[in-house]
Parts: structure tokens; C-alpha cells; sequence
């Protein structure tokens, strides 16, 4: 007796080659389109973080020092970067899981410390440094400068070029933010030589901020965004504790329990969104797009630094300020639509 013939079933689908798995920062399901909404919602919530900042510094020195106002917020994203830093390096040999190898050669020392150094300290304890003297909506004005300095370096460090998207970009997010704020500072002239001398500090900032994120591009082939928060936190921290004994008054016990709750909001909220979150995201978000288009997002960071601004005088929400915030949102929509970037490699 012949055997019936065993229906034919169709074969499972072969396994995925490992050339073909999904690499960090590859674009994401949905095609570039969804790829670019999800850039654009985080380049908000980035800002809006970012912008936290000078209210909560302005917060901050009412009981602590410049140095102080940097220094205790890195040291707790230290903390709050271990366990990320953990995950991310379980597959890597890491002395005590959170440092490579690789991050002790002496040229990467050099580059960590130039991070640090160069780009946390002065991006930070300047500005805080600058608040005593500057107004904050001031400082958000001076700001403004940092998308085109972003831009400058991301060609010298990075090697990226210019897209025709920028031009239309910057005009847009530029014309937002002088719609926001009038274009001058407080009637335009200098009212003193401490107000010149915080002017002075913000530039400083400015191009501290630009360089940090200028140079963490570059690296981010080779190390991962946590990585390098963690190394040049651990510099600026080291760093800015023998400044903090020399030049401001050491906390004692008793100067801690004396904080106003207002000031250890101020600490958490930097150490969590400002110095922790919003950073991590940002270096993530690089791994896959030019510091360029994206660095335009940051005159997002002036628009909520005014609103805040506004929200905290009780000041009225007017027709500018809605008009402005649309012109900035716009710039940063027209200069980031696309496809994202491809990572170069190291």
C-alpha cells in the first residue's frame, strides 16, 4: 500500500544574519518620517530641561556659591549615570562595571579631561558664575550664540558640512527668539562693569557648552553617551572640589540642615534633568544626526527660558511670545526633517 503523500508545510523563515541586526543608532521602525517626529520630540523635552537651569541656579545661590551650584549637581549625575553605565558595559570587560579599559589610555585621559575641563567647568560654573550679575532672561539672550558656535565646531571636530536646511533654520529660529525678547538688553547699553563682566562670563560659557558638545560627538564612536558623561563628570568633579575649599565657604552639617527645601529642589532637579536626563538623550540623539541642524533646536532652550521666566514674575502670556515660540519651532522642524545621519565611524 503506497503512503499518501504528507502535505507540504512551508518553512520557517530563516534567521535574521548578524549583518542584518539592528545597530545602535540605525533608523528606527517606520522609516525616516516617524524617525524624525520622535528626534523632534525629544530635541523639546531636551530644551525644556536644559532651560530649567537658570531658574534653578537663580534658586541655588541664594544659599550656595557659583562652584557649589556645579559642583553637588554633578555629583549626583555621577550617581544616578551608575546604574545605566552598568547596563550598558555588562558585555565589556569594565573595572567595577562602569570603567573601560580603553577610557584609562592616556590619550583618552587627555580627551576626557579636555571634556571636562574645558567643556563641563565652563559651561557650568560660568553660567552660575554669571548669574550674580546677569539677569536670566539676559543670559538667554546670550545664548543665542550657541547653534552657530555648535555649528563651527561640529565642522572642525567632526568634520560635518553645512545643509541648505540651515539657512532657513537659523533665520526662522532667529527671528523667533528677537520676536521673544526685543533684541536688546535692557535698553541695549551696558548699566555697569559687573553687568559687562557677566556678559563676558556667558560668552565664555557659550563657547564651553559648544565645545562639549562639538568633541562628545566626536567620541561617541567610541565610547557610548553615558560613558562619556560619566568620565568628564568625574574630572569636572575632581576638578571643581579643590576650588570649592579655597574660594567659597566648606559645607558643615550645619549649614546643609539650614538649606531651604526650595534650594534642594534646585540641586535634584539639576542633577536629574539638567545634568542627568536631558544629557544622555542629547548624546544619544547625536549618534544618529549632524550636531549641525540639531544644535538649531537649542534656541528652543531661550523660548522656555522666557516663558519660565514670564510664568514665575506672574507676567502675562502675549501675542509675541506665542508668535516667537512658533517662529523657533518652526526653525527647528525645517532644519531637522530628513533622514537622520549616519554615524561615521572612529
Amino acid at each position: 500500500m503506497t503512503q499518501a503523500p504528507e502535505h507540504q508545510l512551508p518553512s520557517p523563515p530563516a534567521p535574521r544574519a548578524a549583518s542584518e541586526a539592528v545597530r545602535p543608532g540605525a533608523p528606527r521602525a517606520g522609516g525616516p518620517a516617524a524617525a524624525s517626529r520622535t528626534d523632534l520630540v525629544l530635541l523639546v523635552a531636551i530644551n525644556f530641561m536644559w532651560a530649567l537651569k537658570w531658574t534653578l541656579a537663580k534658586l541655588a545661590l541664594r544659599q550656595l556659591d557659583p562652584v557649589s551650584i556645579t559642583l553637588f549637581p554633578t555629583l549626583g549625575a555621577i550617581l544616578l549615570l551608575l546604574p545605566l553605565l552598568r547596563k550598558r558595559l555588562k558585555a565589556q570587560p569594565a573595572y567595577g562595571g562602569i570603567i573601560r579599559k580603553e577610557a584609562l589610555e592616556p590619550a583618552n585621559l587627555g580627551r576626557f579631561f579636555l571634556l571636562g575641563a574645558a567643556g563641563q567647568v565652563a559651561a557650568n560654573v560660568l553660567t552660575s558664575w554669571g548669574l550674580k550679575y546677569v539677569p536670566a532672561t539676559d543670559a538667554a539672550l546670550i545664548g543665542l550664540g550657541t547653534p552657530i558656535v555648535n555649528a563651527i565646531l561640529a565642522v572642525v571636530f567632526v568634520g560635518e558640512a553645512f545643509t541648505w536646511r540651515l539657512v532657513p533654520g537659523f533665520a526662522f529660529a532667529l527671528t523667533g527668539v528677537l520676536l521673544i525678547t526685543g533684541i536688546n538688553l535692557h535698553t541695549g547699553a551696558v548699566s555697569n562693569w559687573h553687568y559687562l563682566f557677566g556678559v563676558l562670563l556667558f560668552f565664555a560659557a557659550t563657547l564651553g557648552a559648544a565645545f562639549y558638545n562639538a568633541y562628545s560627538k566626536k567620541l561617541l564612536g567610541r565610547f557610548e553617551a553615558a560613558e562619556i558623561l560619566f568620565y568628564s563628570y568625574i574630572v569636572a568633579a575632581l576638578g571643581l572640589y579643590p576650588f570649592h575649599v579655597a574660594l567659597e565657604q566648606p559645607l558643615s552639617l550645619a549649614r546643609i540642615a539650614a538649606f531651604h527645601w526650595q534650594t534642594w529642589c534646585a540641586i535634584a532637579l539639576m542633577a536629574l534633568l539638567v545634568y542627568g536626563l536631558s544629557m544622555v538623550l542629547f548624546l544619544q540623539l547625536l549618534t544618529r544626526r549632524s550636531l549641525a541642524p540639531v544644535s538649531i533646536s537649542i534656541y528652543l532652550m531661550t523660548v522656555f527660558g522666557v516663558l519660565i521666566s514670564t510664568t514665575t514674575l506672574h507676567e502675562p502670556l502675549t501675542g509675541r511670545l506665542v508668535a516667537g515660540g512658533l517662529l523657533v519651532l518652526l526653525g527647528t522642524i525645517f532644519a531637522n526633517l530628513g533622514k537622520p545621519a549616519t554615524q561615521r565611524a572612529a
